[in-house]
């Protein structure tokens, strides 16, 4: 790499690093100016331009300049910090440092890292430049992110990253499986290509994304607010806040679905996507644990449907985390298809007990006195268990959990019963006089949770005892902390689940 090398071996970021990191601050204060205009305001900057342009125009070149300026001078004082900002890779971990009064070192060894993704912010794709993420075990708060590099340098950063971390994978020495990438089967890499990977979500059309963003709840409310402001007196200073709080939700649904398109290589699922910000994440299939499958309203029109993951280690999405959703928008059976790859059922068994629609062999459902806590939903509620299962009487556990509810909003989930991570059976005061019971599934942070619904207290014990025989991953070496594998020496804590009345 030609990235420079400071004194002790780290390698420093680029050079801009310090002013494209103060272009946020700049964004924020200009939001600021804006959430503070009224009409008043507007009318008043529309008469200054109009009626004497000599008058402005030299003022509004001096603010221009003196922009210009502080961002020089910004950049020149904040060399300091560029100074004591570096990164470097040893042969068991990556570190990253900075700071100059205080200084901050966070590391993260080969086999606790669990994706490395190259993120280009629009701010950055002007002046080529990217950053590099390294997910690791332990939620949103352990990710490193080392920016800002040449696009180039970041690249090869990341292969280095990529390999270091299949080289660890490669060891024999024992380590424990369910943590990090060390429980991959079989050593492939991370990198891929469209030349040699599997194509499994092709390149969404731009129209199909303009068009489920125009139908998504979102849109549709932006819409409604701007109308009641267009006809209504209430003026631009009502308009201001439905700007600033509702369009970014929308910009985000396009953002993220943008050209978006996922490869398969071996146990790694690859994705790329974004209009402004463009990313590439690779997350290893071992990793995804619960896969939910959505349709809103609207979309029903159109037969479209979304696809939602669970990530260990990814927590709950956060634009810097990246996106959970595999499918943005496609059609049912391109959202099946999907699934059975990320998933525990193959395609027919998808086809028989999972149909997004609504139940088909549910083995419990919520009873005809469940109408009084969920009226609209209650004929859509079910839990599928799929595998071998003989239920309460028997030694035997499922091998996959499938969830279904929603009547507007149909959505349908379901997980590998070894990636549960507790059982809570819970009973509300109004559930205890209709003799109901509501089994939560508790499983790593994300976007998919699953919960069998207002089902006879008696089924939801039955669900609560199959499920506690549940299979759990092996250990095979030490316990590294902050894993989510159940240890077998809390086996009757964490399988017996918790019994709640809320």
């Amino acid at each position: 790499m030609t990235t420079a090398q400071t004194t002790d071996d780290f390698r420093r970021v680029h050079p801009l690093t310090p002013l494209l990191r103060f272009w946020t601050l700049i964004l924020a204060v200009l939001a600021g100016l804006i959430l503070n205009l009224n009409l008043s305001s507007l009318q008043a900057i529309w008469t200054a331009l109009s009626e004497d342009t000599d008058v402005v125009i030299w003022p509004l070149l001096a603010s221009l300049g003196g922009f210009v300026l502080a961002c020089v001078l910004i950049w020149l004082l904040s060399l300091i910090w560029w100074k004591a900002t570096g990164f470097r890779l040893t042969d068991e971990e990556v570190q990253h440092r900075r700071g100059v009064l205080n200084t901050q070192l966070r590391t993260a060894r080969y086999d606790r890292i669990q994706a490395v993704d190259l993120v280009e912010s629009v701010i950055a794709r002007i002046f080529r430049v990217a950053a590099v993420r390294v997910e690791t075990a332990g939620g949103n708060n352990s990710a490193i992110d080392i920016a800002f590099l040449k696009r180039s340098e970041a690249e090869e950063l990341r292969r280095q990253l990529i390999d270091a971390t299949h080289a660890r994978r490669a060891d024999p020495q024992p380590v424990q499986e369910g943590v990090g990438l060390s429980d991959m089967d079989s050593p492939r890499t991370m990198e891929t290509s469209v030349a040699t990977g599997r194509q499994v979500v092709p390149s969404i059309p731009i129209m199909r994304t303009l068009g489920s963003t125009a139908v998504s709840l979102n849109t549709v409310i932006t819409v409604l607010a701007l109308l009641i402001i267009a006809f209504t007196p209430l003026g631009i200073t009502a308009l201001v806040p439905v700007v600033v709080g509702l369009v970014p939700s929308v910009w985000n649904l396009i953002d993220k679905s943008w050209k978006f398109q996922a490869d398969l290589a071996g146990d790694i699922l690859n994705v790329s996507y974004g209009l402004a910000d463009r990313r590439r994440q690779s997350i290893p299939l071992s990793r995804i644990h619960g896969v939910s499958m959505t349709q809103p309203l609207l979309w029903r029109l159109f037969g479209w449907w979304t696809v939602s993951v669970s990530v260990a280690g990814y927590g709950v999405e956060t634009k810097q985390s990246g996106t959970t959703r595999l499918l943005p928008v496609g059609t049912r059976d391109l959202a099946l298809r999907l699934i059975e790859v990320v998933g525990p059922l193959d395609g027919g068994e998808l086809e028989t007990y999972a149909d997004p629609a609504g139940i088909t062999h549910p083995t419990y459902t919520s009873p005809p006195q469940a109408t009084w806590v969920s009226p609209v939903d209650r004929k859509q509620q079910g839990v599928t268990l799929v595998g071998e299962s003989g239920g309460a009487g028997t030694d035997t556990a499922p091998r996959a959990v499938i969830v279904h509810s929603g009547r507007f909003y149909h959505r349908m989930a379901l997980i590998d019963v070894s990636h549960i991570q507790e059982l809570t059976l819970k009973r509300g005061p109004v559930q205890k006089l209709l003799d109901l019971s509501t089994v939560k599934l508790n499983l790593v942070p994300g976007p998919v949770s699953m919960q069998g619904s207002d089902l006879t207290y008696a089924e939801g014990m039955e669900l609560l005892t199959v499920l506690r025989r549940r299979s759990l991953p092996k250990l095979t070496g030490p316990v590294v902390e902050g894993s989510e594998v159940e240890s077998p020496e809390v086996e009757g804590e964490n399988r017996a689940g918790t019994v709640g009345y809320d």
